[in-house]
């Protein structure tokens, strides 16, 4: 297989996906392209890869390029794990919101940081979609960049011919989640699962066929769940912190969601519209310089793969190699999957990417529909989608106007007037004005 990782870079995705393929018997002998603009980072990635191919007598080759035709020309997969602008451009994201009194802990998938980060991935995204029209038709394409529904969606609306999936281990690791507070193996644990990407709901599950929101409320006994918080599991994607706010969330609407606090806060009003409300749910926000000091710990584990100090992770949960799998050897899997609304979730918008169980194939993906979202979780999730589609319009066209209407909706820009909302708006363009080639004409 040639597989073509875009960011092959990342010091954080790279090894761990490198290491996935190891693993995966079915994909010894493949090319994979580390195409990056930063060829100094990609270059050290090689060197890591091939030390772990040859310490796991697998026979890869890894080709560092620039040259994106030469990357995607034939190309069986193509795994993106981008940022445009890096640290750079999430600085303004999350800092400058910050003055308006919005308290990101992220800021990657909604929330003025989300919408900020769209505007500027978008015109990346389009153009990637008709170069893989052009050079690599038949490629499977998976997204792992944020915002990831929306970034999935371009080549939804520019390319609908190709076949791509959005892929995020949110779901999985509230299973994994899960398996440990029932003290069981997340072999146990079934779930039907329908929402958008970092805010999806379990709407039901089992636990060794055991109706588990039964189980759940006897085990709870009265407790919050963060009461019987098990601890950081960063391998299975259970994030750090005691999940206050999912344990809010089921409290008050009797629904479980993502593990993620970080993550699932910013869909929300109220959690991050004040610092004292972030200190009470705890809720880790993920700093620049946080993230700066993440990247240079990485890069330590890097050179320590490539050095043989450090041996091969174990396989990762990540949904990426069973694609690969698949396509090698005809086998299909049921998996994560974020695709556009055709029905599976029969309450939201039609071609809003929303995120599901789904079947996954050498010929292609297969959502699994869960019908309607209860009225109560429908109000939470649809506004986020209707949000995602005007952002997703208005950086494909250009219409500023209606970039700013749909940062206007956000829950997190509530307690402004338009006027703040405007201004804020309009500093993020002008700090991300390299990038917004759609907004600024040169």
């Amino acid at each position: 297989m040639k597989i073509v990782m875009i960011g092959g870079g990342s010091c954080n995705w790279s090894p761990k996906l490198i290491c996935d393929i190891i693993h995966e018997e079915s994909l010894d002998g493949s090319e994979i392209w580390l195409e990056d603009i930063d060829l100094k980072s990609a270059e050290r990635i090689k060197a890591a890869g091939e030390r772990l191919a040859k310490d796991n007598n697998r026979k890869l080759t890894f080709i560092v390029t620039d040259d994106e035709d030469a990357a995607f020309r034939g190309a069986d997969i193509i795994l993106i794990t981008i940022s445009t602008g890096g640290l750079t451009t999430m600085r303004p994201d999350v800092e400058l919101p910050e003055r308006y009194g919005i308290y990101q802990p992220i800021g990657d998938t909604v929330g003025p940081g989300g919408w900020s980060r769209t505007l500027r991935n978008v015109p990346v995204f389009a153009a990637w979609a008709e170069k893989f029209r052009r050079l690599c038709p038949n490629a499977f394409i998976l997204n792992y960049t944020n915002p990831m529904a929306s970034l999935t969606g371009v080549f939804h609306a520019v390319a609908p011919e190709l076949k791509v999936l959005g892929l995020c281990h949110g779901p999985v690791g509230t299973m994994h989640f899960l398996a440990k507070m029932f003290d069981t193996d997340v072999k146990n644990i079934s779930a039907k699962v329908g929402g958008i990407n970092h805010f999806f709901w379990i709407l039901d599950f089992t636990v060794n066929g055991k109706d588990g929101y039964s189980m759940l409320k006897n085990r709870l006994a009265g407790r919050h769940i963060y009461e019987l918080d098990k601890g950081y599991d960063p391998e299975n994607g259970i994030f750090m912190r005691d999940h206050r706010v999912m344990s809010e969330i089921y409290e008050k609407f009797g629904y479980l969601t993502y593990t993620a606090d970080n993550h699932t806060s910013e869909f929300l009003p109220g959690y991050l519209l004040d610092l004292n409300a972030v200190e009470e749910y705890k809720i880790f926000r993920k700093k620049i310089d946080w993230r700066a000091e993440g990247y240079e710990k990485a890069w330590e584990r890097v050179d320590k793969l490539t050095s043989g100090e450090e041996q091969i992770s174990p396989p990762s949960i990540e949904v990426a190699v069973k694609v690969m799998d698949s396509i090698q050897t005809g086998k299909s899997y049921l998996d994560i999957v974020n695709l556009p609304n055709n029905g599976q979730i029969t309450n939201l918008p039609k071609d809003a990417v929303v995120e599901t169980f789904g079947s996954i194939g050498p010929t292609g993906f297969q959502p699994v529909g869960v019908g309607d979202l209860p009225p109560e979780l429908l109000g939470l999730t649809l506004p986020h989608c209707n949000i995602q589609l005007m952002t997703l319009e208005a950086a494909l066209t250009g219409n500023k106007r209606l970039a700013l209407q749909a940062l206007m909706l956000d829950p997190l820009c509530h307690k402004l007037t338009f006027a703040q909302i405007t201004k804020m708006g309009e500093e993020l363009m002008e700090a991300n004005r390299d990038w917004l080639p759609q907004f600024f004409k040169k």
